[in-house]
């Protein structure tokens, strides 16, 4: 039969108790920071596409318009009744802003605090 030798473990005092709790928090918040870092950034960012996206959607809508109509359209509910220009209305407000009766209206996007 072998013999069982038991090794007594270093006891573990409550100072270093102490510094591995500290160490474990200051990395649970590290980790946290990073991740809200992380969800800001990725949220900015769908933000602008989405921004983007609008843009593009309303300016093709209004190059169709102007296509089949002759004329570029002066309201943004206008496309959205006729060319079916869709966004979510309680995110962003779309302005159209109709400069000559001939040029391409400046589409600017803001977002609702």
């Amino acid at each position: 039969m072998r013999d069982v030798i038991y090794h007594d473990r270093p006891r573990v005092t409550a100072a270093q108790r102490a510094r591995r709790l500290i160490a474990l928090l200051v990395a649970a918040v590290v980790v946290l920071l990073l991740c809200v870092i992380l969800f800001t950034r990725l949220d900015l960012d769908m933000n602008r596409q989405a921004v983007e996206s609008i843009r593009q959607n309303v300016t093709d809508a209004c190059v169709q318009c102007y296509a089949i109509e002759g004329t570029y359209p002066v309201s943004i509910s206008y496309l959205e009744q006729n060319y079916g220009v869709r966004y979510d209305g309680a995110k962003y407000i779309v302005t159209l802003d109709a400069g000559e009766k001939n040029e391409l209206p400046a589409v600017e996007i803001t977002m609702k605090k």
